[in-house]
């Protein structure tokens, strides 16, 4: 692979606590003469032009910061290798102590990457008469759901303008194979090798037994339209992309998901297989 030169390392300034594992990879970076940039805060947006020029991103964090950085990067085919400060760490490939390890390999081309589709979403308001008012995209999930977790919602599913199913439940989720290790987990949902290309959508708690995921092709569109909700203080909608950009929604509103133009390029060390990965970190 390409060697690396130029680097951005972007931190999560409450899991680095005072930039100690970002400031060491600066310092490494620079003895070993390459170039080095750094953003702090992965709520805060960055420069317009951090990344010109950048060979590689270092994430100093967890899976949270790599979902963050991959809303930074969209359109940006820059590869992303994360440093794993949190608890599980998915999608991360080093820890603090393998540092030096991590930039002599980047620096000498010594690395794979893998490529991880990315969802779009357009959400269309009730009773707007605009076609896609917002537009956002997720490299998990995106996630159709009530505010209050003590109601259920009905959603309308339809498949590339066809109407699929009607399903009650505390909200329904379409992942991608990266996020199919996250929330899609805990629903009950399958785990899918991460570069693989299709959706998986899943119901949150469902009100029927018989409900179960059911697995689209990348070249499908789906489309959640919210038909019910109880009227009451607490009756809304919210829409998440990554549980990070949120849109209200009231019944009526919709969103409709394919798959994104845009990709999240990882970088890879080591050739552990998926069932190793699984094993390591959720095998209990």
């Amino acid at each position: 692979m390409k060697n690396c030169r130029s680097f951005v390392v972007i931190s999560n300034e409450i899991k680095d606590v005072g930039l100690k594992f970002s400031k060491q990879a600066g310092e490494l970076i620079t003895r070993k003469g390459g170039e080095v940039r750094f953003h702090e805060g992965i709520n805060t947006e960055p420069a317009d032009d951090l990344f010109d020029a950048a060979d590689a991103v270092i994430v100093m964090g967890g899976d949270g910061t790599m979902l963050r950085v991959a809303h930074m990067l969209k359109g940006k085919s820059i590869p992303v290798i994360g440093v794993n400060l949190g608890k599980v760490g998915f999608l991360t490939e080093a820890v603090a102590d393998e540092m030096e390890n991590v930039i002599d390999r980047l620096i000498s081309g010594d690395y794979k990457v893998e490529e991880r589709m990315m969802l779009k979403g357009s959400v269309t308001q009730a009773d707007s008469g605009k076609d896609h008012e917002a537009v956002s995209y997720a490299l998990n999930d995106i996630v159709l759901a009530r505010k209050s977790a003590l109601r259920l919602i009905t959603v309308e599913i339809y498949v590339n303008g066809n109407y699929f199913d009607t399903c009650e439940a505390d909200g329904i989720m379409v992942s991608t194979p990266t996020g199919s290790t996250g929330y899609n987990l805990s629903a009950g949902g399958p785990i899918v090798k991460g570069d693989a290309r299709l959706m998986v959508l899943t119901p949150i708690s469902p009100f029927s037994l018989s409900r179960r995921s059911v697995i689209f092709g990348a070249e499908d569109t789906i489309t959640m339209k919210i038909l019910k909700m109880r009227e009451d203080a607490l009756s809304s909608g919210l829409c998440s992309f990554d549980g990070a950009d949120t849109y209200d929604m009231e019944v009526g509103s919709s969103v409709e998901i394919s798959v994104s133009p845009y990709i999240f390029t990882i970088i890879k060390l080591d050739d552990a297989s998926l069932y190793e990965i699984l094993r390591k970190k959720i095998g209990g």
